[in-house]
């Protein structure tokens, strides 16, 4: 973006790396301010890993900044800032960031977390930002830490479900279905000779994964919701070792290959097992249907 964008805005300040209930409720006020001061609600994101950068640890992300940009769209969000992840943004002071900000908006509120941090190691608190919204005339409001069960919800907590398989809990933290997002790309046909044609897609090495196993899911086509049986990982009845997603759509016959699809985790079936004949794994396949239907 070069200059100022003079359009009143509210700005939610955080992470938003799942937007899961906690991400919501910041998301919903500051919608909710923007409208009381005639604003659009701008969301202040990354486009990058930004634990990964601090921490220098291997790190995934639980959606892509793609990924992230659907769902703030679904959630009726206007704009969208994505700051890359550098080394100009990780030392900036919070006063040098608070500025940066203002230069680039006509900022006329802003939404946060209750621990929200900003600036070069993270010095910059709620209070620093409540002084500085009320110096500018600007209105800031802290929202308080989502809770599940006593526990701040949080994307480490989502993280450890997905990856022991716990779809459900995962998506009551996450507000919505877990979900992968990528382009359908051509296989070894296996599924389609078996009569259980199925949509592939790569999973990108910095996304978060689930628990290998089978799971109920379901997906979007034309605005139809179709359930599917999804395979995720690798496949031992064909000697396939690469982590794939397999999406069987029930009741769905056309083509999707070279599409960008989005298949969303409803809960766990059973684990991955290797079969030892066509048939046995056939038979396996009905059953998986007959349960999600």
């Amino acid at each position: 973006m070069s200059g100022k964008d003079l359009t009143p805005t509210v700005v939610a300040l955080g992470y938003f790396d799942s937007v899961h209930l906690g991400h919501r409720k910041v998301i919903e006020t500051a919608k909710s301010l923007a409208n009381e001061l005639s604003a659009t609600t701008t969301v202040f994101t990354f486009g990058g890993n930004l634990r990964k950068a601090l921490s220098r640890r291997d790190d995934k992300y639980v959606y892509s900044l793609e990924e992230r940009r659907e769902i703030l769209k679904e959630m009726g969000v206007e704009n969208i800032f994505v700051q890359p992840v550098d080394f100009n943004f990780l030392s900036m002071g919070k006063l040098a960031f608070l500025n940066m900000l203002n230069r680039k908006f006509n900022i006329k509120g802003y939404v946060s977390g209750e621990d929200y941090k900003f600036g070069k190691f993270a010095k910059g608190t709620t209070e620093d930002l409540q002084k500085f919204a009320g110096v500018n005339s600007q209105v800031y409001k802290i929202v308080e830490t989502v809770d599940d069960s006593g526990k701040k919800i949080s994307t480490s907590r989502i993280k450890l479900l997905l990856s022991a398989g716990d779809i459900k809990g995962a998506n009551e933290m996450l507000g919505r279905p877990f979900s992968v997002s990528g382009t359908v790309v051509k296989d070894r046909g296996v599924g389609t000779l078996l009569g259980f044609p199925t949509a592939n897609i790569k999973i990108e090495k910095n996304k978060q994964q689930v628990k290998e196993g089978v799971y109920a899911g379901h997906v979007f086509l034309d605005g139809t919701r179709y359930d599917a049986v999804i395979n995720f990982g690798s496949r031992p009845t064909f000697g396939g070792n690469e982590t794939l997603l397999e999406a069987h759509i029930a009741d769905f016959n056309g083509d999707l290959y070279g599409q960008n699809l989005t298949v969303f985790f409803d809960y766990y079936l059973r684990d991955i097992r290797k079969f030892f004949s066509e048939e046995e794994l056939k038979k396996q396949l009905k059953t998986d249907l007959d349960a999600i239907r």
